[in-house]
């Protein structure tokens, strides 16, 4: 009788479902619940800050603090520069914390299960942020832009041209390698929404493929597929984080400022 309730009957949905519209635009499950997710993160990390003042011995504030501690350990050792890490952190930090709570809200008791009539027809009230691949696709656009950001603040517009299209241009060669880098932004952008979309939503369905195999065992027979979720779901926050940080310490590098092609294979840095 429990299995309904932590996985839905029918197969995982590849798109997610649209539970009413605003205006022109289709407000869906994967929406409502990523709002869903941003406030229950807010109010955690809120209570966290309050606790670290008003009663320091707080365990809730003790385990915030040190996970924020050692993202911006590893973000210090990324940038080679305490400052520079400093810089980028709060968004780095965000990308990991929401990207890490949105996997893990998809193992939720009753999500993907509690349902509603929408047009006559049962949807799926709450869908997890990350196995809609509109959600991935914007915030590998959102990353990729804050990206360009800061490489056009720090290179300036013909640095960060001479970035991808640098030495002699009469030469066809280099033509083709500077094509071959913008090539690789556009890859870098596919790549990054791709691969967390994949990993979760392949996670979710399954779930719901072993729930329906298993019977009334399912219970039993997805135990270790949830704790390979959580593993899964870690890896792919900090993959996602550290990808957007390997992004901006290439991007703010002078290097690109003065760097020659030559007829060498290139690197795409897309994955």
């Amino acid at each position: 009788m429990l299995v309904p309730f932590f996985a839905a009957e029918g197969a995982a949905p590849l798109a997610a479902e649209k539970l009413f519209n605003i205006g022109p635009f289709s407000f869906t499950n994967s929406m409502l619940f990523g709002l869903i997710t941003v406030v229950f993160t807010l109010t955690i990390f809120g209570l966290a800050a309050r606790a670290s003042h008003t009663w320091p011995k707080s365990r809730l504030a003790f385990y915030i603090e040190s996970l924020v501690e050692l993202v911006f350990n590893l973000m210090t050792e990324s940038f080679g520069d305490r400052k520079k890490a400093a810089r980028h952190f709060p968004l780095l930090l965000s990308l990991f914390i929401f990207i890490l709570a949105a996997n893990l809200s998809g193992l939720l008791p009753g999500v993907g299960s509690l349902s509603v009539n929408v047009n006559g027809e049962h949807t799926s009230l709450f869908r997890a942020f990350t196995t809609d691949l509109n959600s991935t696709l914007a915030m590998a656009v959102l990353s990729l832009s804050v990206v360009h950001i800061y490489a056009l603040r720090e290179l300036g517009g013909v640095g960060r041209f001479r970035h991808y299209f640098s030495g002699n241009l009469l030469n066809p060669m280099n033509i083709l390698i500077g094509i071959n880098e913008v090539f690789g932004e556009v890859l870098r952008l596919v790549t990054l929404s791709l691969r967390l979309f994949g990993v979760i939503y392949g996670g979710e369905a399954l779930l719901h493929a072993i729930s329906q195999l298993a019977g009334n065992f399912a219970w039993a027979a997805s135990l270790p597929i949830f704790f390979l979720e959580i593993f899964f779901s870690l890896v792919q926050a900090y993959l996602f984080m550290m990808l957007t940080a390997t992004y901006l310490v290439m991007a703010v590098s002078h290097e690109g400022e003065t760097k020659s092609h030559s007829p060498q294979p290139a690197t795409a840095g897309g994955s």
